[in-house]
């Protein structure tokens, strides 16, 4: 589940406990400077899933989001947009 996406390589893989997927985005920055180890940033528990493509595709969605936001850029355009329903018991991390 690695994507490229604005100089950062996006793990969308979710957690998994029995029923429940755990949306996560892992990022890594594509490049280092000079040799410093690359930039990293975690986000844990973006929500949760009773399946595991939303899952996927609340993390990328979610990854896109921040590294957008980040680079002071307008939110990503996708030409195929990804729709799904979040279950009312989803939880929404800040």
């Amino acid at each position: 589940m690695l994507y490229e996406y604005g100089g950062w390589i996006i793990d969308a893989t979710p957690d998994h406990s029995p029923g429940i997927y755990f949306a996560h985005a892992r990022l890594t920055c594509a490049s280092s400077h000079g040799g410093e180890e690359p930039e990293m940033h975690i986000e844990h528990d973006i929500a949760w899933f009773e399946s595991e493509e939303p899952a996927i595709q609340c993390a990328h969605l979610w990854a896109m989001t921040w590294i957008d936001e980040r680079e002071g850029r307008s939110p990503a355009r996708n030409p195929d947009p990804v729709s799904f329903a979040m279950p009312s018991h989803t939880t929404q991390a800040g």
